[in-house]
C-alpha cells in the first residue's frame, strides 16, 4: 500500500505542468455518473452506530509508574555494578600485593564475591534498561 501511494504521488507530483488531466474515453462518461451517484446514496461502510453515553471516549492519563520504577531499576543497578567493580578491583590488587597465604586467600574471594556481585548488577542494569525501553517505545497507547 505504501509503494502504491508513493508512485501515485512521484507521478502527481513528477507529471509536467502542461500535461493535461486525463480524460475517459466518452463511453465511460454514463458509467463514471452511475458510480459516483452508487457511491453518494450508499453510505460509509464499517460505520457504526454509537451509543451516546460512549460517544465522547474518555482520556485517561496512562500512568507512567512502571517506567519511572524500571529506569531507577537501571540506574540502581548500574550504581551498584560500578561500586563492587570498583571493590573488586581494589580486593585483586591487595590480592597481588600481599605475602601471607591467608591474606591471599581473603582477598582473592572477595575479588571473586564483589565480581559475582557486579555481574549480577549488571543483569539487573540490563533488564531495567530492556523494560523501559519496552515501556516507554512499544506499549500500546491505549
Amino acid at each position: 500500500m505504501k509503494k502504491t501511494i508513493a508512485w501515485c504521488l512521484v507521478l502527481v507530483v513528477g507529471a509536467p505542468s502542461w500535461a493535461e488531466p486525463l480524460e475517459l474515453p466518452r463511453q465511460l462518461v454514463q458509467l463514471e455518473a452511475a458510480l459516483a451517484a452508487q457511491w453518494a446514496e450508499r453510505p460509509m461502510l464499517r460505520q457504526r452506530s454509537v451509543p451516546t453515553a460512549s460517544a465522547a471516549p474518555s482520556k485517561k492519563k496512562r500512568s507512567r509508574k512502571k517506567l519511572y520504577l524500571s529506569a531507577a531499576l537501571a540506574v540502581g543497578a548500574g550504581a551498584v555494578a560500578y561500586w563492587s567493580k570498583e571493590r573488586a578491583n581494589a580486593a585483586y590488587d591487595r590480592y597481588l600485593r600481599s605475602a601471607s597465604i591467608a591474606r591471599q586467600q581473603r582477598e582473592l574471594d572477595a575479588a571473586k564475591h564483589f565480581d559475582r556481585v557486579t555481574g549480577t548488577a549488571f543483569v539487573g542494569m540490563e533488564v531495567g534498561l530492556i523494560l523501559s525501553s519496552y515501556l516507554l517505545f512499544f506499549r500500546s497507547r491505549s
